[in-house]
């Protein structure tokens, strides 16, 4: 009985991965030939990076003679990149250690743009330079220029020595980093093990004449948005968490269709992590009583609800989706071919997988509105300019 759970257990293991590496082997592909990848890259970048970190060392572990050791030079930085989706559960970071990050983003892009003017008039050229690039869908924020710069991993340490071209020597890094991902990814597809399984599910829904672009001043910008003056990097906080929620709710879904496994993956892992990050957030900066009334209101609004604690309360869950390692569960539930579809209905008590899918979106859907409702930037779509 034990060599078969064993086998039940690798065998669904061997999927999830497989699946995983179709997925963003398509995805990827495809998205390669529009326009908009350039656009839409910086908010796969950290699943990618996930899906990459996380079946490396389930390689290791499990498959040592495949194991195939990524370059020293950008490993790490795909490390950091995959760490950026769990927002402040960061155990190296935590709320304190982002909020530096955060700053030092903010400051980067001010020497970038800003503080690189020198000269004759230069004081009126910093004045009127702007530092911060918002991306739109529909008139949704689905992204910055300072949330990408996060995503990619990059620190100060790996930018500490640019001081030409900066714009230059950030894409030679990120074609490298990419060109690393991309290898591990063809890599990964000649293994027998671990063959890609076809999800034929990039469908390009996204209508480009919808995407578009806002150039601002990042300190007016987060002066005036959410929690208001005086608290920068809770505003920058809050708008990591709208534009990622809004990438998947707004971009996502029009990526692909039907229900592939990696995408209720992708949905389930940024939700639970938002609500982990946001609780964080709430409890790090409440005793400091920098919250105005309507933050606090926002703040309840979002928590307190059943059905968000309930998806978000699945931990063991939410480790076997992200480490492909099967763990706790029922000698019943491992007595015959097991799927994603169990394994979920298995941690939510029986209901239909259908329905859990369905909650998680409209908790989604639910955190987005109430985020872009809190940030009070009134842009119409139209003063977007076009992509």
């Amino acid at each position: 009985m034990a060599d078969h759970h064993n086998s039940v257990t690798l065998d669904f293991e061997l999927n999830l991965i497989k699946n995983d590496a179709g997925f963003y082997l398509e995805l990827i592909t495809e998205l390669s030939k529009q326009k908009s990848v350039n656009l839409f890259i910086w908010g796969i970048l950290p699943y990618l990076s996930l899906f990459t970190i996380e079946t490396s060392q389930y390689i290791e572990n499990k498959f040592p003679i495949y194991a195939n050791p990524m370059s020293k030079e950008y490993s790490q930085i795909i490390r950091v990149s995959r760490m950026r989706i769990k927002f402040f559960d960061d155990t190296l970071n935590k709320v304190s250690g982002m909020f530096e990050l955060l700053d030092w983003i903010s400051d980067f892009h001010e020497e970038w743009y800003i503080n690189s003017h020198k000269g004759s008039f230069s004081s009126l050229k910093r004045a009127l330079q702007l530092d911060l690039g918002i991306f739109a869908y529909d008139g949704h924020i689905i992204g910055s220029t300072h949330t990408g710069l996060l995503f990619t991993g990059l620190a100060k340490k790996n930018l500490s020595e640019i001081n030409t071209d900066v714009t230059a020597s950030l894409e030679k890094l990120l074609f490298s980093i990419s060109k690393e991902l991309g290898s591990y990814l063809a890599m990964l597809s000649n293994l027998t093990e671990f063959t890609p399984i076809k999800t034929n599910s990039f469908d390009y829904r996204i209508q480009e004449n919808q995407l578009g672009y806002k150039d601002v001043n990042s300190a007016e910008f987060f002066s005036l948005v959410f929690n208001g003056s005086d608290t920068i990097s809770i505003n920058f906080s809050l708008l990591l968490f709208l534009s990622t929620t809004n990438f998947i709710r707004h971009v996502m879904t029009k990526l692909v269709s039907g229900l592939p496994d990696t995408l209720f993956k992708l949905k389930f892992i940024t939700l639970y992590h938002l609500a982990s990050s946001l609780k964080k957030l709430h409890n790090y900066c409440y005793p400091e009583n920098v919250f105005t009334e309507h933050s606090k209101k926002y703040f309840q609004s979002v928590i307190n609800n059943n059905e968000f604690k309930k998806i978000t309360s699945k931990k063991i869950l939410r480790n076997i989706l992200v480490h492909y390692q099967v763990q706790d569960l029922s000698d019943i539930l491992l007595c015959n071919e097991l799927n994603l579809k169990d394994l979920v209905e298995y941690f939510f008590d029986g209901e239909k997988f259908e329905k859990i899918d369905e909650q998680v979106d409209f908790q989604i859907a639910r955190i987005s509105e109430i985020l872009e409702q809190w940030l009070n930037w009134s842009v119409k779509p139209n003063q977007f300019s076009r992509w």
